[in-house]
This record gives structure tokens, sequence and C-alpha cells, in this order.
């Protein structure tokens, strides 16, 4: 760690920022920029009134809704909105800075009740969905967040491993467990589409994550994490949901942002096509390489394994005038590492020494967005999307000491999975009090799958994996928001999908409902039927006919897994920054894919690059728990959040036995927080802390006898997920950042550790020269320093 904390302080006395250059003469100003918006329909509102609070500035918006409050000093404020028929809203503690104008979308929803008072009360809005017809399991996250909290690195889907109901699989990927569920089971969406999972080395260790979100958290709009029972515009998911938006660019001036860290180099660029006009850009591209990073930590000293990636991103927004407004976006990324063993047996520590490794992820989506008012009360948005994700891992292994050179396979996938989608969503503002949306989705999914893998009896390779093709996923949805009373909203709605593969139909009922007992306490409802495909290599396994000897796919008419979600929350809002959430909740699953006659199910999938099951859609699980949020958002200069979940999952595979999953921590429960101070009276100094305490997941027991003479790990699967290491995991995490705050442009130097004195429990690995079986644990700390100009 020490290096790091050099670098850190080195950078921050290189700059100067503590010296007296760089005591303002004049504090910096920038501006602060936006449109405000009916969150319904998308309307532009005129005439909206814009407050800072505390000071004497305000505006009021024009014709399109857009307004600006020009040379705010910089630092943090308070910003209000005011409009009659909507509640008000403030966004607090916006932080201004000097290197980037402030660009803001701003959604406001109608107020039912007529107004009988002067004084309406401003709702600050940061701990609800920017979706409104989300009631229950449903959060807001920010890019500040992402880039604040630690522990985050900077990537929305580590962040999310903050929130309640929500684990980390672990220290050093981003995949998550929402309430028990396998993370293979969490549906990602960018700009309103189904994606593959948007990750670096996606799969190389957990299905449903990998190291790094393949997009900077810099282009995130407001975007909303769901947990459960989720609205009927969602499908093809059974435990959650990661709808996230990219913001567009600004379009009155360019601006441009350099990062340069130990993760590697990004570099972003903004602004408007042409001056004075409407359309804008937004491009990122980061290229990264880990060997800075992976020498130093202690667990990997005798392995050769680095990954490298690179992404690019982009969004460009068009406003078109009557013909609304178009928008073209994309993300994509390259990711590969690879190991290469050693053919001297003297240094065959544990098996990987022998083993001759390639990993490949390659994932992209892109598409064509639409939206427009076809009157005050109704929008039509629409997009047009293609999206893949290819996987590619060969794995070999030298034979024996006795002859070092010689390497036979172990197994070779080769799998390309995408989708062609057309999805367009109708809304309408029937009332004040009733917003109806329909909408389909037509995804025509493509793949490309091969695999093969060793069968040590016959002692040569194997096909396992095989199909080429493609298959329909037609899915539609109707549902409104009714408002009734002003202590009264109702949310349901229909979700209708068709999968060709199985030939499968399904209805799924979606309803939720909010009680206001007081202006400061709701109490919400919520129920939702859900389902969801399984990964397309668990559709086309191949197996041999026992009788003809002829491969077939046992696993082709496979029938999607289901699941009730029942939720029940609780709301008190102490303050205006001080909230108390606690939501209890049930879910049944049935219809999960298990294995005839074994304890296997898909509710633990985890990952398998050699699977070739034959599977039935007989299982069952359930997984009941209450989750707690005690949240004080960032008011002067401090916030702290406090999560916490007691939870339960079991599972019944193919035998009719009933048994914990896999994921079955019991609890997790997050402490974090984080000051800022102002220096010099316009620079930011912050520091941000993490405590996890989490109930670890379940393991299998080792077999002792099959291990020695396999000379490698084997597991007793016969005993699932009765073994674990301790009944406690904790992992810690800290950063510090100083934003400097120039006259045209800023600077941020960051230093962030992830697991600063955790352990996680990784498993066990055979020593070779002991012939022992030992723990395997994740234990390093994980910094990275960076420096970032904005200007």
């Amino acid at each position: 760690m020490k290096p790091f904390i050099l670098i850190f302080v080195s950078i921050i006395i290189f700059s100067g920022s503590f010296g007296a250059a760089q005591q303002p003469v004049q504090k910096p100003v920038q501006d602060i920029r936006g449109t405000v918006v009916d969150a319904a329909t998308g309307e532009k509102l005129y005439g909206a009134n814009i407050v800072l609070e505390g000071t004497s500035r305000g505006t009021i918006t024009d014709e399109e809704g857009r307004f600006i409050l020009k040379e705010i000093p910089v630092g943090r404020y308070n910003l209000q909105v005011l409009y009659i028929g909507y509640d008000p809203v403030v966004i607090p503690e916006l932080l201004v800075g000097s290197g980037k104008e402030v660009c803001l979308t701003i959604d406001m929803e109608t107020r039912i009740s007529e107004l009988k008072e002067l004084v309406v009360r401003p709702t600050r809005r940061k701990d609800r969905p920017v979706n409104s017809m989300a009631l229950v399991s449903a959060r807001t996250f920010s890019v500040e967040e992402a880039n604040r909290y630690a522990g985050a690195m900077n990537d929305p889907g580590r962040m999310a491993g903050s929130f309640a109901g929500v684990t980390t699989a672990g220290a050093n990927v981003n995949a998550i467990v929402v309430r028990g569920n396998a993370p293979k089971n969490l549906s990602w969406r960018l700009e309103g589409v189904d994606i593959p999972v948007p990750s670096h080395f996606s799969g190389s260790n957990v299905a449903g994550g990998g190291g790094l979100t393949i997009f900077s958290s810099s282009l995130l709009a407001n975007s909303d994490f769901y947990t459960g029972a989720f609205p009927a515009e969602f499908g093809d998911a059974a435990a959650g949901v990661f709808d996230m938006r990219l913001r567009n660019g600004n379009n009155r001036k360019r601006e441009y942002a350099f990062q340069l860290g130990v993760q590697g180099v990004e570099a972003a660029a903004e602004g408007p096509f042409s001056s004075g006009g409407e359309a804008s850009y937004l491009v990122n591209y980061r290229y990264s390489t880990m060997a800075l990073i992976f020498p130093l930590l202690p667990e990997l000293e005798h392995s050769d394994e680095v990954p490298y990636y690179q992404d690019l991103s982009f969004k460009v927004n068009l406003p078109a005038g009557k013909a609304g407004t178009f928008s073209a976006w994309g993300i994509g990324g390259l990711s590969h590492t690879s190991m290469h063993g050693t053919d001297d047996p003297q240094k065959w520590i544990y098996p990987e020494s022998r083993v001759r490794m390639k990993f490949h992820y390659n994932m992209g989506a892109g598409g064509i967005s639409h939206s427009k008012s076809l009157s005050e009360k109704t929008i039509i948005r629409s997009t047009l999307a293609l999206s893949a994700g290819q996987h590619y891992y060969n794995k070999e292994s030298r034979l024996d000491a006795e002859t070092p050179s010689e390497i036979f396979p172990l197994y070779r996938i080769d799998m390309t999975e995408g989708k062609a989608t057309f999805t367009s969503t109708l809304t309408h503002t029937v009332n004040r009090g009733l917003v109806l949306q329909a909408g389909a989705d037509a995804g025509q999914e493509f793949y490309r799958l091969n695999g093969d893998a060793r069968d040590y009896l016959a002692g040569s390779m194997v096909p396992i994996l095989e199909g080429t093709g493609n298959s329909w996923l037609l899915k539609g949805f109707f549902q409104g928001k009714y408002t009734p009373l002003p202590f009264l909203t109702l949310s349901g709605g229909l979700h209708a999908s068709w999968f060709e593969m199985n030939n499968q139909l399904l209805i799924e009922p979606r309803l939720s409902s909010a009680f206001r007992l007081a202006p400061s306490h709701e109490i919400t409802l919520g129920y939702g039927n859900h389902s969801q495909t399984e990964p397309l290599f668990v559709y086309f396994v191949s197996r041999a006919h026992p009788e003809t000897g002829n491969l077939y796919a046992p696993n082709r008419d496979l029938g999607r897994m289901r699941a009730h979600h029942f939720v029940v929350g609780y709301h008190v809002s102490f303050n205006p920054n001080l909230h108390l959430r606690i939501e209890p909740y049930y879910q049944l699953l049935y219809d999960v894919p298990v294995e005839e006659n074994t304890a296997y199910s898909m509710l633990n999938f985890m990952k398998d690059w050699t699977f070739d099951r034959a599977l039935v859609n007989e299982g069952t699980g359930r997984n009941t728990g209450i989750d707690l949020t005690l949240e004080r958002f960032l008011k002067n200069g401090f916030y702290f959040m406090t999560t916490a979940s007691i939870y339960h999952s079991e599972y019944t595979g193919g035998d009719g036995i009933t048994r914990r999953t896999r994921y079955d921590g019991g609890y997790v429960l997050n402490l974090l927080g984080g000051r800022e101070w102002e220096i010099g009276g316009r620079n930011l100094l912050g520091i941000n802390l993490k405590c996890t305490f989490m109930g670890p997941f379940w393991h299998q027991p080792v077999d002792q006898e099959a291990s020695l003479l396999a000379r490698d790990v084997v597991y007793d699967y016969d005993h699932p997920f009765t073994f674990r290491y301790s009944n406690l995991e904790t992992m810690n995490d800290f950063s510090i950042y100083y934003r400097i705050n120039h006259q045209v442009k800023s600077s941020v130097i960051s230093l962030q550790v992830k697991n600063i004195i955790g352990r996680q429990y990784m498993g066990k690995k055979f020593n070779l020269m002991t012939k022992d079986i030992e723990d395997d644990f994740f234990s390093s700390p994980i910094p990275f320093v960076s420096y970032k100009l904005e200007f």
C-alpha cells in the first residue's frame, strides 16, 4: 500500500494544490443548464421556476423547457424546481466544478391534489427511481454516487453491491447476488433494451458479472436498479434489473476529460456539432493493462495470468424538430487474458502451474433510438438495436513430471450470442391521475455455439456443445399508474412473452401500490410474476443418443424458470435528507431447471465451461428475507448509508430434497459514509469508507481420496452446499479524492483501495509439492491511483 499512498501524496504536492500559487484570487464560476420535462410524457415544461437555494439566483424555463444559471461560483448547492400542478423537486448537494458545465434533465411528476395552500414542501428525489411506475424494490443511482462510494471503483456494478438486498459475489468481480438469486438471473439493460453482460471478462469467474463494467460511469445518466416485483415493462428477468441510461453530451460547449491511472488511460469528449445547434456528441475511450497491479498481489505471485482490456462508448443526440429526437449510441469492449504455465516440474506448486489457457470476452451493443411527442399528453419512444457477446476459452494442461513438455487439451469453448431488437413504447397521460403505457419488444437471437471437452474414460475430446441458428423472443406489456386519491397510488399491468425455441407463451401479472399515511410515512405492497430464459449454451448441450449414437440436444425444449415475488415496504422520511426504508419479501421460484434424480439445480449456477447436463423443469426454490436502508443524503459535506439484509435461500433439486442454495449467505451489513471539506474556498477534499460484514456462500465438501488420486481438488457433489469456511467475511474499502477547481479547468486526484484488510474464501487448492489440500483466499488490497483533468 505504501507505494500508492506515496504516489497519491506526490501528485498533490506536484500539482501545487496546497501551495500559495493555488490560493484563489477569484473564485472560479460555472454555468448550470438543464431541461425540465414531464416525467411520464417527456413534454417540455414552460415557465417552471428554478431557484438555487441559499442564493438570490433563479430563473424560469423557456418554451423548450430549458433554463440556464450563469456564472455560479464553484461548490455544492440545492437546486429547487417549482411548477404549478406538479410535485416540487429539489436536487440536493449539486456539485458545480470549474472544468465542466452542469447539464441536467429534471423529470417532474403531476400532483393530484388541488392547490389549497401557498407553500408546497419540495421533495428530495434521490431515494426514488426514475421510473414512476416502480413503487417497490427500486432505487435510482447517479454518476456522482458511482464515483464517490468507497469500493465502487467508478463501476455501477460494484456500486450496486452497497444496496439493500444485494450481496457482492466477490471482491475481485462485479457480479452481484440479488435476494439470494444467482448472478446470472440479473437482467442488464441499456437505453431501454436487453444487452449481454456489459463487463470485461464476463463469466470468467461468475456467470452474470466480470471484472469491470465495459463503459465508464461518467457516461451514465441517472438510472434505476430493481431488486424484485418490477413493473410490467421488464421481462426475461427473475432476480432483478439493472436499467441504465446514457446521458446526452453538452450541446452548448465542447468539453474534454483525460484520466491517467494505475488502471490505464481514459479520454472523453463531448459537445455540439455546430455552434448554436441542438445536436450533441459524447464519446469515451479506455485502454487498460493490469500488469502494473497484479505483480503486487501476493496470491498471484506464482501466476502469469494478466488481464488486458479496452472499450469505446458513445452517444449522439440529434433533435429533429417536428420529427422528434433521434439518438445513436453504442458500447463495445475487448478483453482477454492468458496463462502459460511452465515446463519445469520443480515449479509446479498448484495445478494451475501446469496449465496453458486463453480466455477472450468481446461484447458490443448499439442502436438508434427515436422519441416523439404525438401530443401534449402522448409520447412514443422506439429503439432498433443490435448486441452480441463472444466467449472463447481454451484450456490445456501438461501431462506429468516425466513428460513435462507434452500438453493435452482439457476443453475448448467458442460461443457467439447476439440479438437484433426492435422495441417501442407508447405513453399517454389520460388525466392528472392516470398514466397508461403499452409497448412491444421483438428480439431475434442468433447464436453459434461450439464446445469440446476431454472424456477421461475414452481418452479423447468429445463434443459437449453444438448449435447454430436463431430464435425469436417476443415481448409485450400494458401497464398503468393510477392515483385516485392524493395519498394512494396504484401501478399494475401485464407482461406477455413468447420464446420460439420451446414455443412457450407466458402471461405475467404485476401489481403494486403506495399508501401515504402522512407526508413522511408510506406503506407499499408489490407482487410480480416473472420468468427468465437460461443462457443459450444450456439449450444446446450435445449428447450422443444411447441407441443410435447420433448427437442430439436434450435441453432444446426446456421451459423457462418462473417466480412469484411478494414485497411489503415501509418508508419514513425523518427530514428531507434522512430516510428509512424496510422491505420484507418472499419469492417462490418454480419450473426451475434441475437434473433428474440428483441435487443439481440451475439456482446454484456459478460457472461451468464443460456444462453437459440434461435438465427438466421440476425444481423449486424459495427466497425470504427483510431489507433495511437508513440513508442520509450528502448535506453540509457529510453522508452515510447503512443497509442490512437478513435472508434465507433454499431449493429443491431433481432428487426432491430441499437444501440451502449456494448463495444462502444469511445476512449482509454495509456501513458506508464520507466527509467532504472545502479547501481554499474552491477545492474539495473527500474521504469515503465502507465496511461490509456478510455470511459467506456455501460450497461442496472435498472428496479427499479422489483429490489425492487426481492430484487436483475433487468436490463431493453428493453433499452440496454443506460447507463454508467461516460464518463471517468482511471487506473494507477506502477512497480519498482531491478536486482542484482552476479558473477554466478542474482536476481530480484520487486513491481508491478495495478490500483493505478483508479476506474472502475462494475454495480449495491442491498443493502438488506437499500433496496437501489448502484453503484458497482472496485477501490482497486492490489499490487504484488516478489523476483526471477536465477542461
